[in-house]
């Protein structure tokens, strides 16, 4: 049966709806649709069909949320809508997710017996949000394993926390998932439980605005935690949260740039991501989240930011799912009448101490320096709506084969920042990105199957995981005192290198666009990764020779 129209519906709308159709088959084809089959519903393809993995990822399993509202909404060319095939599937899909749970109500991601928070958070709300699309049109065994499954994460969310790191996009999604499991079955100390995540994250959020993840801010990734409280507080109505929400919003849109990208190497965690359902449902409420949502949606459809067509499968349902939620504000709310406004769109000078950003406007440029991460910088071409420059600072190989850069977080570096004139003055660190091999595959999957069953050993293990992938590195004798001038038609780069621990690079050079940190959900490809700008001065590798004593390196980009 197609699905039609209930009403008027914005023309806007129709780059989410258009999106959302012509990924719903590429949805069904990553679950197992045969009902006799053993993975019978499960959403994880290279488990299911290729057989590449030795276990499920409960994450996949998200697809209960996007295609629960295909079933039950009827919009324009929307042939799934009360397909009673889709809703075998989704009933299949409920129940494998609840055969992938733990006696304790939790579920894994990465690897068995993780335990982990952010599936049991994440599939847990997406199931509840999937429950809720599908109304009373839900049959019984779809929601009777839903509600004993939903009951039983929720009951494992109210005795654990994140305990690795403050990642708000995690705990925002607990908080949404127990509100959820509140809501389906009237059990007081799940709002509780997620009214203390909620807790935890406004007490972590910025003076500036921004919310926590590892340490730091990053404004690709906040696209995405800002939806799961969003979703809390239209749930909820709780007036602190979207006071949280606009403030979150107006730091947010200072790094929304003029080539439709968002986010950068500049900020904690790399991401150039944008999901945009927060800043729809926001619209009608907060002017800078009307402007984001309006600026932004030209980037949806293309690849100017990191978006559907750009994320592997572990950020597929996650991304299509927010699709979904953007689509259905625009159609319940219409356009925003809330007038858009740009945050600081006159001001020379926007400087976030707490976070390591800098942005300086002139007529013909944006420029984005990260203090905290060593001076990254990004150009981008005001008229021309392009990256005109990108700069991430050096990278080299040492004699031992290892690598270091002068790139990572820290915002306690010596700046000095001014709307003439950004300095920076960062040491050297080596930094690893260990892959699996055959022989660490084994011992890893030996140690999570043995040891990893317990729960503290669980956590311990977590714990190192991040601190080896995240936090690792080793300080080098080699500094990099950057000086950033602007003018109206020009910027200036001009670097010192020097240092005893010269003697031991191999190679160094300037890279437009790199990073030192593990992240999953970091290096999609974006547009302005195309870019060849003109660029004049020291382009050449660093001769590694002449550290020691100390090397100068100056570039300009100019406009007009």
């Amino acid at each position: 049966m197609n699905g039609t129209d209930e009403g008027p519906r914005p023309a806007h709308a129709d780059a989410y709806r258009l999106l959302i159709l012509a990924e719903l088959p590429r949805a069904l084809s990553l679950m197992d649709r045969e009902s006799g089959s053993r993975t019978s519903g499960c959403c994880d393809r290279t488990y299911w069909a290729w057989k590449f993995t030795d276990f499920p990822g409960a994450r996949f399993q998200e697809a209960v949320c996007c295609l629960a509202y295909a079933w039950a909404t009827p919009f324009e060319a929307n042939r799934f809508h009360r397909s009673a095939r889709v809703l075998e599937w989704l009933t299949s899909a409920v129940r494998f997710w609840r055969s992938l749970q733990h006696a304790d109500g939790s579920f894994d991601e990465a690897y068995p017996y993780e335990r982990s928070l952010a599936a049991t958070a994440f599939t847990t709300f997406y199931v509840g949000e999937g429950l809720r699309w599908l109304g009373a049109g839900a049959p019984t065994d779809l929601r009777d394993a839903a509600t004993t499954a939903i009951r039983r994460a929720a009951a494992w969310l109210c005795v654990h926390d994140e305990t690795h790191g403050v990642l708000s996009n995690h705990l925002a999604a607990a908080a949404g998932a127990l509100e959820h499991a509140h809501q389906l079955t009237g059990e007081a100390r799940f709002r509780q439980r997620g009214r203390y995540f909620v807790d935890r994250i406004l007490a972590r959020q910025s003076s500036e605005g921004w919310y926590e993840e590892y340490g730091g801010a990053d404004p690709g990734y906040q696209t995405h935690g800002s939806f799961y409280l969003a979703r809390y507080w239209e749930m909820t109505g709780s007036a602190d949260v979207l006071e949280s929400l606009r403030h979150a919003t107006r730091f947010l849109a200072h790094f929304v740039h003029p080539d439709g990208s968002v986010s950068g190497e500049y900020a904690s965690r790399n991401t150039k991501t944008y999901y945009p359902a927060a800043f729809e449902m926001l619209a009608p409420h907060d002017p800078a989240a009307s402007w984001i949502a309006g600026t932004m949606r030209r980037s949806v459809t293309g690849s100017a930011a990191a978006g559907l067509g750009s994320v592997d499968v572990y950020n597929f349902f996650p991304l299509l799912n927010n699709l979904v939620f953007a689509f259905d504000a625009l159609r319940r709310e219409g356009p925003s009448s809330v007038q858009p406004h740009e945050p600081g769109a006159s001001a020379p000078l926007v400087w976030f101490p707490q976070a390591g950003i800098a942005r300086i406007r002139r007529p013909r440029y944006d420029a984005v320096v990260g203090t905290a991460k060593g001076g990254v910088i990004k150009i981008y071409d005001r008229a021309q709506g392009r990256l005109a420059y990108s700069d991430c600072g050096y990278v080299g190989r040492l004699r031992d084969g290892r690598r270091a850069a002068s790139q990572f977080q820290d915002s306690r570096r010596r700046v000095d920042v001014a709307p003439e004139a950004v300095e920076v003055e960062t040491a050297f660190a080596v930094f690893h990105r260990p892959t699996m091999t055959p022989l660490r595959f084994i011992a890893f999957r030996c140690a999570t199957l043995t040891l990893g069953r317990f729960a503290g050993v669980g956590r311990l293990l977590k714990r190192l995981l991040v601190s080896v992938l995240i936090y690792r590195r080793r300080m080098l004798a080699l500094t990099l005192k950057r000086r950033i001038r602007f003018h109206d038609d020009r910027v200036e780069i001009a670097d010192d290198l020097g240092g005893p621990d010269g003697c031991r690079f191999v190679s160094l050079r300037w890279e437009p666009t790199y990073t030192t940190i593990h992240m999953g959900s970091a290096r999609y490809f974006v547009d302005n990764e195309l870019a060849d700008p003109p660029v004049e001065g020291d382009l050449e590798p660093v001769d590694p020779r002449r550290l020691t004593g100390g090397v100068s390196c100056t570039r300009v980009v100019r406009f007009g």
